[in-house]
């Protein structure tokens, strides 16, 4: 688990630091924010540049250059099924009175990546971009359910936040038991955000798990006969997800 390259680690910070901004970052800014030496936040960009996955403009800013669209070209069909998954969440939104979201797992992190909100002042879903431990709600448990429990346990073990399946790890087990065994877990307030929230994977055609669709809303919203159509709705929209074309 810990067999990890710090080099290689800050570098992939670096690139989602620069990717998280509209008009670049500077080199000192990056040594702020992530906590790298100058020197070697220097070297790291030096490298990004030769191979043009970075640019620097005139004011010292990098942002990502066009060397690193060979890569991404890999990941376009994931980002159909996320296009086409807002279209199936807001419908869920629409017809079922609750707020969506999509999870991806970063690292030892869940990153929301898209949401439909029901209309008001209030947020459920927080904004695109924020993250949470990969180990934590029922999002973590549909990210992770393919994962061996000894592998869970480790994450849990290096998690750093103050969040419930720290002191009952067995919630984390038995929600990713869950999810294995009924490809679908809810999680009805056993979270820090006391709210309810039921989450399914999404996969691709080779059925690697891609994301997590999550519906969130008041335990009211999640009554006996309100689940079952939340569960219906959701599996309609992994499966639709998985058969995209």
């Amino acid at each position: 688990m810990n067999n990890t390259i710090p080099a290689v680690k800050h570098t992939i910070a670096v690139l989602e630091y620069i990717s998280s901004t509209d008009s670049g970052v500077t080199q000192s800014e990056i040594c702020r924010k992530l906590q790298i030496s100058m020197s070697s936040t220097y070297r790291i960009l030096q490298t990004l540049l030769k191979h043009r996955w970075v640019r620097k403009d005139d004011a010292g800013r990098y942002e990502l250059d066009h060397g690193i669209l060979p890569l991404v070209h890999h990941c376009y069909r994931s980002m159909q099924i996320f296009e086409h998954a807002q279209g199936l969440m807001d419908d869920i939104t629409r017809k079922l009175n609750v707020a969506c979201k999509i999870s991806l797992r970063r690292g030892e992190e869940q990153t929301t990546i898209m949401r439909s909100e029901l209309p008001g002042p209030f947020s459920l879903t927080g904004r695109v971009g924020a993250s949470f431990p990969v180990v934590e709600g029922s999002v973590g448990a549909a990210l992770l359910y393919r994962e061996d429990n000894d592998t869970i346990l480790e994450l849990l073990s290096r998690c750093t936040v103050d969040i419930p399946e720290k002191s009952f790890p067995e919630q984390l087990l038995n929600a990713v038991q869950e999810v294995r065994k009924n490809g679908i877990v809810f999680n009805l307030k056993k979270n820090r955000w006391n709210i309810a929230a039921g989450s399914i994977p999404l996969h691709d055609r080779e059925r690697r798990v891609v994301a997590a669709l999550t519906v969130l809303g008041n335990v009211e919203d999640f009554s006996n006969d309100k689940l079952s159509q939340l569960s219906r709705a959701m599996r309609h929209a992994a499966a639709k997800c998985e058969n995209f074309n």
